[in-house]
């Protein structure tokens, strides 16, 4: 009975899948270096002892290798060629090997963050059905009916008992919040990417425990005014209940607020005139003239906005989006009750020293060597390029009202 070869008693055995087969590298760069030196000597006469009569005996064998060179010459063209490929392939395959790898690495990463995100969508398309349960339920009552159970809607907990909640161990609830157009999207990946098991309990909303709990959430959130894209202000106000009660943490994602209002005005416009969201204002304009261009020529849109114009979303009914001054007014109430204050422009300078700092609040050991905290993408004041190229958003903040300014120095940005 013959021998089988090594791969096929591998795949014959019933405990390797000859799916997850993987060839021996080692094996495969000696079969490559054999072929090529086999190759070398191609027509070679082969060696005999030395001695006068032996000498005699090479003499015709080298004259007859000669003769036949016509023949051999074209053979060892082909043999160099076929070499040549069985060397790029070697090559290939490693390389393959090495990226499989890679990826092997990183998918433990991003497996996580999958997860959480497929876990975070189950639960908001839930937590839709219930708001449309709810204000199905309040067609026909009255104004001040419908306010006291909206807010009892949005303030009532997730668990109707704490004995429900996630096994928290030491662990606050935590939330992370921002503003429209400050950067908690970035904040978030970087969170998922980096704090290991705990990302399991993260979810891209807001939710309310009645105690404390293992869970990250994660959302757009205003203080005192009903914007659009933004969770109501009793949302917010059951948050800073449970912050003041001891049992959860709040970290305020902002940036400045001229460099805010910009993006969210690409945002929107973007997103009412072409139907599509976008990630920043580097995927609406290839340059900084671009985007001068097109604010010199839509200005009156633009401070339409930047008012609060409600005509700026007749297209798309709904609530209208803050208000500069008020963007600029909630920025500051965040800021005064949350437990973490986190700038944008700081993780584009450390971003590692940032993130440390949402790990110490969650108690999370890192391990340097393995973070992953990439600076972001978008550019820091990138308001005062724009400002020197179209001198009418030069006279839009010139023009701001006193209060405004006072806020925006306030919370550490210059006018």
């Amino acid at each position: 009975m013959r021998n089988k070869s090594k791969a096929d008693s591998q795949l014959a055995s019933p405990s390797v899948d000859p799916g997850l087969w993987l060839h021996d590298m080692d094996e495969l760069r000696r079969v490559v270096a054999t072929i090529e030196e086999l190759r070398k000597h191609i027509a070679d006469v082969n060696p005999r002892p030395p001695g006068w009569h032996n000498n005699l005996i090479q003499i015709p064998k080298k004259l007859l290798a000669r003769s036949l060179a016509w023949y051999t010459r074209s053979l060892q063209e082909f043999n160099t060629s076929v070499s040549r490929s069985l060397g790029e392939l070697f090559y290939a395959v490693e390389n393959l090997s090495a990226n499989a790898g890679s990826l092997d690495r990183r998918f433990g990463q991003s497996e996580r963050r999958i997860a959480a995100l497929t876990d975070s969508i189950q639960e908001q398309l839930e937590l839709l059905r219930e708001q449309v349960r709810a204000l199905a339920s309040l067609q026909g009552a009255n104004p001040e009916a419908r306010t006291e159970s909206l807010e009892k809607y949005w303030t009532r907990p997730v668990f109707d008992d704490s004995r429900h909640a996630p096994d928290t161990g030491n662990d606050r609830t935590l939330y992370v919040i921002g503003l429209f157009g400050t950067g908690r999207l970035y904040v978030r990946d970087v969170i998922l990417e980096n704090i290991g098991e705990r990302a399991r309990n993260f979810r891209d909303q807001i939710r309310l425990h009645p105690g404390p709990t293992s869970m990250i959430y994660s959302g757009h959130v205003t203080i005192r005014h009903v914007s659009r894209a933004q969770s109501l202000p009793v949302v917010m106000k059951g948050i800073l209940q449970s912050v003041r009660a001891g049992f959860a943490d709040s970290v305020f994602v902002y940036r400045h607020p001229l460099d805010s209002l910009l993006t969210n005005w690409v945002w929107w416009r973007t997103c009412l005139r072409e139907n599509r969201a976008i990630s920043g204002i580097s995927e609406a304009y290839k340059n900084i003239d671009d985007l001068c261009f097109d604010l010199e020529q839509n200005f009156a849109e633009f401070s339409s906005f930047a008012e609060g114009d409600p005509e700026f979303f007749a297209s798309e009914p709904g609530p209208r989006f803050l208000s500069f001054s008020e963007y600029v007014e909630e920025t500051e109430l965040h800021l005064q009750s949350a437990t973490l204050r986190l700038r944008l422009e700081d993780f584009m300078i450390d971003p590692v020293a940032e993130f440390s700092k949402i790990a110490e609040l969650i108690s999370v050991d890192l391990d340097l060597s393995r973070l992953h905290v990439l600076p972001p993408r978008t550019r820091s004041y990138g308001h005062l390029a724009v400002k020197e190229r179209v001198p009418r958003f030069r006279t839009f903040i010139d023009s701001l009202n006193l209060e405004t300014k006072r806020r925006i120095e306030k919370i550490g940005y210059a006018v």
